[in-house]
């Protein structure tokens, strides 16, 4: 298998956190990638259908599907379960000066919290061009 992808809302303070401490814990092994970077417009636009962003929660990307929601987060839980290389694998970057929304409160991080369980959805993929 190809390295995974993970997109999620680099503007959000909790998001991009959690998304750091997702990439510590597999110690590399996956790409990160925000919704709102120049990279992440390109690869959401390879994968979803038409007319769909896909802002509405994280996404665990494969060759062959995107799992959303609490769909990716049992992907992420199954890829961390795997025993994979991580040699030769460019170091992922977070930039906390951009999250510019108000969901670092306590009231923020408790909704994209339940967001994350109570939102699913997957999607198989339009190109598999995407995948590094």
């Amino acid at each position: 298998m190809k390295r995974p992808i993970i997109i999620y809302d680099n503007l959000c303070k909790s998001c991009t956190s959690y998304a750091k401490y997702v990439d510590k814990i597999l110690r590399g092994k996956i790409t990160m990638i925000g919704h709102y970077t120049k990279e992440g417009e390109k690869i959401k636009s390879e994968i979803f259908p038409d007319n769909y962003k896909g802002l509405e929660m994280s996404w665990f990307v494969t060759e062959n599907h995107a799992y959303g929601g609490r769909k990716g987060l049992e992907h992420i839980l199954r890829y961390m379960l795997k025993k994979t290389k991580g040699d030769g694998f460019e170091k992922n970057q977070f930039d906390f000066s951009k999250c510019n929304t108000g969901c670092s409160s306590v009231k923020g991080v408790l909704f994209r919290s339940g967001s994350i369980l109570t939102r699913s959805k997957v999607i198989p993929i339009k190109k598999t061009n995407h995948i590094k």
